[in-house]
């Protein structure tokens, strides 16, 4: 945060180098700068900071914790760090920050009347480019709520890493040409099946799907159909190959449509057929082959296989058969071939490239970009520092195999630069399960799997419609002034809030049960909580006297001498944002950044509830009025990074 007076940002490593260096003072030091502890006490009276540094230190040194503390105390007192009021220890060995409040909201003040919607970002990522690859959904069906909680973890991931300064390149690829989209075109070529003039082609491939899948189970030679179909699509120009083109295009159409009504935005569209038709396995196959990195196996199971050697890794040593092989010994290439040509296409180490074309403009004004296969030359696609590929923790084995055999092929530093950002699957609770017409069975189950082959799962559509239906008969209520073409458009941010919220608040290890009733709660832990904050702060500010609201400027109103406890609560949750941002976006972990921002919304609601704005004292009305100013220009950033609409009313 450099070129102003804002240093909150840095204090707690200006807290640890401090630490460190009285530490390093009197002792050869016995810990990283890195891993000093620094911690939030649980109650106001022992600071707004605290490191139980001593009490970790005590048996090395052999000495009470209370005298490590009491020591290094004194030493820090002797320079007390920017913001830093008092430092104080209590026990068994804590020693305790006590900022200076007026220095912090001063700070605080100037950081945000300077950099505006920008508050919060910080430069680490600058001159790095990020690939994210998220959604890819099979063009088969229509998009459901699985699908959603991938994207909008991919999209906040995104939001979050270009806070941090990275040039972030978004992708969504689309597999035309694997299984998922033979079956549809069995049932349209094979089954002769007509989709409904009245009925949106993505949902009526959603139930052929199920379908075709069923009858396969009843017709073994339909089944044979469907290999059939995949050699003609992998064969390409011929009648079978573009009806399954027209297929993949219409529903990226349906999936592209509920992606932007959520706020989810790309950069480009990688198509798998344009990657089977350049060849970029068997470019990359030159390129290894030459280079020695691949074993051909002349006995044993693998034997007339081309593989990478895996086994002698600790995370495959326990397989029978820990190598993987790329080209078995008909000459054909595996999933995992074509996934590693495509990954090293991704950081520009493939020596080939993909033709583009523009795709369309999206609603937020930027360009969509595609693979095409007659398209142009470009060189703004690829040349990543870092991938990040967003899937389910059930391609967890998959993922590791690709990043360990870039590894053992070579490319130690793409390797660890290849990230699998895994999470947990959406399921359905038995409610919801038996709303869909599953059959439940009382008592013994709670969660039930979704099923595309099956045709269990709740369409991403469904939910947006569901939850803007809902939030439309309340916005009516309430705005009976409104048309109800601005009743729906508020209905429907308030819908897109809920939904982005609640599929990224949970921890990425948490299987999120998916409950209708849960989803469509307007109260608590939710994202229209935090929007309800946000319109009711600008409520507010909308009822400052125009005369008063010109006096008002953050980079010089008056700072009381002495704070109430509810306004150093809040000017200390809003100066911890960059942080919080910054932390969120290190560790990959959208559900932190949505845990500051409901914390956020939650102790301004305590504010209001408690502290006289607008008929306090004419000093302090004007303080509180900067103060809540503040807090809109921080919580409007926090939910644009998580992807939810900042509204001026509810």
């Amino acid at each position: 945060m450099e070129g102003h007076t804002y240093h909150f940002y840095n204090l707690e490593k200006q807290l640890q180098e401090k630490l460190w260096e009285v530490l390093k003072g009197e002792h050869p030091p016995v810990l990283d700068k890195e891993e000093i502890p620094l911690e939030v006490p649980p109650q106001p009276e022992f600071g707004d900071l605290s490191s139980p540094l001593p009490l970790k230190l005590a048996g090395t040194l052999r000495r009470p914790p209370l005298s490590i503390a009491e020591k290094m105390q004194e030493a820090l007192q002797k320079d007390l760090p920017p913001l830093v009021k008092d430092i104080t220890v209590t026990a068994p060995g804590y020693i305790n920050f006590h900022l200076d409040y007026t220095a912090l909201t001063r700070s605080f003040f100037d950081a945000v009347a300077v950099e505006k919607e920008k508050y919060g970002e910080t430069k680490g990522g600058k001159g790095k480019k990020l690939v994210i690859e998220h959604t890819n959904i099979n063009p088969n069906k229509a998009a459901h709520i699985g699908h959603l909680r991938n994207a909008c973890l991919g999209d906040t991931l995104a939001r979050m890493k270009r806070k941090q300064g990275y040039e972030v390149e978004v992708r969504n690829y689309i597999d035309d040409t694997g299984a998922a989209v033979a079956d549809i075109v069995v049932g349209l070529y094979h089954l002769k099946r007509e989709c409904p003039r009245d009925m949106p082609f993505d949902r009526f491939c959603w139930d052929l799907y199920a379908e075709v899948n069923r009858l396969y189970e009843e017709d073994p030679a339909l089944k044979e159909k469907e290999r059939e179909v995949l050699r003609q699509i992998e064969a390409g120009d011929n009648e079978v190959a573009h009806l399954a083109k027209e297929v993949a295009g219409k529903i990226v159409g349906h999936h592209l449509d509920i992606m932007w009504h959520m706020g989810v935005y790309y950069n480009l569209l990688t198509w798998e057929s344009d990657i089977l038709h350049l060849g970029f396995w068997e470019h990359a196959w030159e390129k290894l082959r030459e280079g020695g990195s691949l074993v051909y196996e002349e006995e044993g199971p693998n034997a007339g296989c081309w593989v990478v050697q895996l086994g002698d890794l600790e995370e495959f040593q326990d397989l029978e058969n820990p190598d993987k092989v790329l080209v078995r010994s008909n000459g054909t290439a595996t999933y995992t071939a074509k996934d590693i040509a495509y990954q090293m296409w991704k950081f520009g180490i493939l020596g080939q490239d993909f033709l583009y074309d523009r795709h369309g403009l999206q609603p937020n004004g930027t360009v969509l970009w595609t693979t095409a296969p007659y398209g142009n030359k470009m060189t703004r696609f690829g040349q990543a520092d870092e991938v990040i590929n967003v899937i389910d923790l059930r391609q967890k084995y998959l993922q590791d195999v690709l990043r360990l055999s870039l590894h053992k092929l070579g490319f130690e530093e793409e390797a660890a630069h290849s990230i699998h950002f895994a999470y947990e699957v959406v399921s359905l609770s038995a409610a919801t399960a038996r709303e869909l017409g599953v059959e439940v069975e009382e008592g013994k189950k709670e969660i039930y799997a979704m099923s595309g082959r099956d045709g269990i799962g709740v369409k991403a559509g469904d939910m947006l419609a569901r939850m803007t239906k809902k939030a439309t008969g309340e916005v009516a209520a309430r705005h009976p002034e409104m048309t109800p073409e601005e009743h729906r458009k508020l209905a429907q941010d308030i819908a897109i809030g809920a939904i982005r919220y609640y599929m990224i608040k949970y921890n990425m290890n948490s299987i999120i049960v998916f409950d209708f009733n849960e989803a469509l709660s307007m109260q608590g832990n939710t994202g229209p909580y935090l929007q309800y904050a946000y319109a009711r702060a600008a409520n507010i500010l909308g009822r400052v006297e125009p005369e008063v609201a010109e006096e008002v400027d953050l980079r010089d109103i008056s700072i009381p001498d002495e704070l109430v406890p509810l306004e150093r609560e809040l000017i200390r949750r809003m100066a911890d944002f960059p942080t919080i941002l910054s932390r969120a976006a290190q560790l990959l972990q959208p559900s932190l950044l949505a845990e500051y921002t409901y914390n956020l919304a939650a102790t301004f609601m305590n504010f209001y509830e408690e502290v006289p704005v607008l008929t306090a004292h004419p000093h302090r009305m004007r303080f509180r009025v900067a103060l809540l100013q503040a807090f809109r220009q921080t919580l409007g950033n926090a939910l644009y990074t998580l992807g939810i609409p900042a509204m001026l009313r509810m």
